[in-house]
């Protein structure tokens, strides 16, 4: 089996657990002004945005490898 196959449903599941732990703290950041939906997705477009600035420097820093 491929091996990216595996990995994609192991890093949705990290994605998943690591915005359960940053969601609660971007509400509570806020003083309730942002409902607990919002700051799910906010945490989640955290997450993403951290995920590609990893990605792209990584890219940068090894061009041969892509």
């Amino acid at each position: 089996m491929n091996a990216k196959v595996t990995f994609l449903p192991r890093l949705i599941l990290l994605a998943a657990v690591l915005n359960l732990a940053i969601a609660p703290m971007v509400y509570a950041a806020n003083a309730g002004n942002v409902s607990r939906g919002t700051a799910y997705a906010l945490g989640l477009l955290g997450i993403v945005v951290v995920g590609l600035a990893i990605y792209l420097a990584i890219v940068i820093l090894y061009p041969e490898r892509f």
